[in-house]
């Protein structure tokens, strides 16, 4: 007799927007898709990973709490929040029937951006003391004097290190110091109205910004 196969659930991905710059416009993306019929089971960085399930009418909301005791999770579901899931135990997602009193009031929700903003804090400056340093390597690098004093071999490991150096710290800072600012200015009362676009375009500027020193330092280098 055969054994049945197991029939594997059909799964989706979606990019995400970016929390810290368009936390509404994904939430809203979100409650779309579960009326479509899909259903969010897990986010990989920048990834969500959607589930095929029964459709259903449902509002999402975001929270940012470190390791939260599991009285938190009670307190949301008395006030008709499911808790979704959660990303490295510090960003809560919640979900709810439409018309549902808000998880959050006004003064809530600054603190919310507050917590998120010192999450960032730490990892934003040291991503920002690195990328400094590693820039003034690279200009110091180029220095006349630094190549008439130091063997080729070593200058061209130092160049090396530094361009490496700076891609890293460049790409850390994007992903670190951003975010930190766009819920700096959310705690601060301002209102972000991000769309996708705009988000993929500072990226995309940043990108381009680290791009073009490492490639300049490349091309003067004669690599």
């Amino acid at each position: 007799m055969r054994t049945p196969q197991k029939l594997l659930p059909i799964t989706r991905r979606e990019i995400g927007s970016g929390l810290a710059f368009a936390e509404e416009h994904d939430l809203q993306r979100l409650a779309r898709w579960a009326a479509e019929g899909w259903r969010l089971v897990q986010i990989r960085g920048l990834y969500m990973v959607l589930e095929q399930a029964p459709p259903e009418q449902c509002v999402f909301a975001i929270d940012y709490q470190a390791t939260p005791d599991p009285e938190y999770f009670e307190v949301c579901a008395t006030a008709g929040w499911t808790h979704v899931l959660s990303v490295e135990q510090h960003i809560h997602l919640f979900r709810a029937v439409p018309g549902s009193q808000s998880i959050f009031s006004a003064n809530d929700a600054i603190g919310k951006y507050e917590r998120a903003a010192r999450m960032f804090a730490r990892p934003a400056l040291w991503s920002s003391v690195v990328l400094v340093l590693s820039i003034c390597v690279v200009l110091l690098s180029g220095q006349p004097w630094l190549a008439a004093a130091v063997d080729r071999a070593v200058l061209t490991t130092i160049e090396w290190m530094s361009v490496l150096l700076v891609t890293i710290a460049g790409t850390l800072w994007v992903f670190t110091a951003l975010p930190w600012s766009a819920y700096r200015l959310r705690a601060s009362g301002y209102a972000l109205q991000w769309s996708r676009l705009a988000y993929v375009a500072v990226f995309a500027v940043c990108g381009a910004c680290i791009g073009y020193f490492v490639g300049a330092r490349v091309a003067g280098a004669g690599w």
